[in-house]
């Protein structure tokens, strides 16, 4: 099973009404048009010719209005290690190239996204220095 596979697995399984499910071939389509976009970093972390993990990153750049300054940031839209991998440094030898990456573009800060049942994506977040600023909610609608 590829890495992806397994972590589309997982997102699929706790919200099926968001992910869909496992298409490798449209998912390799997928990183090879991210893989095209200059804003776009993928890193990924192998062993053996074996991808233990990776983390897609964007540079956004952010104009200034009249109500936030302008910046850089680096957004962190995907960020997986393999299951047997976790707790063995992988992601956090992944954040290391996203901090270097961050310094390289002056970013001013580092984002990402996590759904709530991740909990355990949270704790590594947080070890790696993340803290929660902001709460994303949403309502089904149409309502029943």
């Amino acid at each position: 099973m590829s890495l992806g596979t397994s972590i589309q697995q997982i997102h699929h399984r706790e919200r099926p009404d968001w992910f869909k499910p496992v298409n490798e071939i449209a998912a390799a389509e997928m990183y090879r048009n991210q893989l095209m976009d200059p804003a776009v970093t993928i890193f990924i972390v192998e062993q053996d010719d074996v991808a233990l993990g990776f983390v897609v990153a964007e540079v956004q750049v952010r104009p200034d209005s009249p109500l936030g300054w302008a910046q850089t940031t680096l957004y962190v839209e995907q960020i997986g290690v393999a299951p047997s991998q976790r707790r063995r440094g992988v992601g956090h030898e992944l954040f290391n190239a996203v901090r270097e990456l961050a310094d390289h573009v002056s970013a001013r800060r580092i984002l990402l996204t996590t759904w709530e049942f991740n909990v355990d994506a949270h704790r590594f977040f947080e070890a790696e220095g993340f803290e929660t600023e902001m709460r994303r909610m949403s309502m089904s609608w149409p309502s029943s």
